[in-house]
């Protein structure tokens, strides 16, 4: 019930534009700080959620309330800050500030050990590869692609997407994360092998 909540892959979808309109943005963070992490931060109904504010376009909005969640809201565990790190990094990167994105891609690496109910996932290869790209480090992102493609064949299909994803930003490595992530011409390379997603 719970697996679906820890497979974090991104995949291909229309995200809206990013704006900063504060009457298309706004948000009650005292309303963000005082909801239970899981949430907080997979719920897409609830207005100014990252997730919903995503939804709407409000990618530094988004970043905001989990930089404000981060430092203020409940304590975390390690696998928690680490998924809220990669969305605040995922927003940020949509935002169009790729810096603070790489920032907050290296800080979503985890150190813990996976839990029984989590879907086997090589996270930190998927963070590493984002954060590659990120940086226009393109043989630290193949490596980290690769490894997850070669996880892919041996059957985990969290890594087959996240395989996926880091291989439409290395196929338009020199273009924004946005672009990579939303143009069809970044997702029509050969991803997966067979059996994959």
């Amino acid at each position: 019930m719970f697996l679906t909540f820890f497979l974090l892959a991104v995949l291909q979808v229309v995200q809206p534009p990013a704006t900063t309109d504060p009457a298309v943005c706004a948000f009650d963070l005292d309303a963000q700080l005082a909801r239970p992490w899981r949430e907080y931060e997979f719920d897409h109904q609830t207005p100014g959620g990252p997730m919903e504010l995503g939804e709407r376009g409000c990618y530094r909005a988004a970043a905001a309330v989990s930089r404000a969640y981060l430092a203020r809201g409940p304590l975390l565990s390690v696998r928690e800050q680490a998924i809220t790190q990669l969305h605040m990094a995922r927003n940020l990167a949509y935002a169009g500030d790729e810096t603070a994105a790489a920032q907050a891609a290296a800080s979503a690496r985890r150190s813990d050990t996976r839990g029984d109910q989590e879907i086997p996932l090589d996270w930190n290869s998927y963070v590493q590869g984002l954060y590659a790209f990120l940086i226009k480090d393109r043989p630290l992102l193949e490596a980290n692609r690769e490894r997850l493609l070669a996880r892919a064949r041996d059957g985990y299909e969290g890594d087959a997407m996240n395989g996926r994803n880091l291989t439409a930003l290395s196929t338009c490595f020199d273009r924004s994360y946005t672009e990579a992530m939303m143009d069809p011409v970044c997702w029509a390379a050969p991803s997966a092998p067979a059996g994959g997603l």
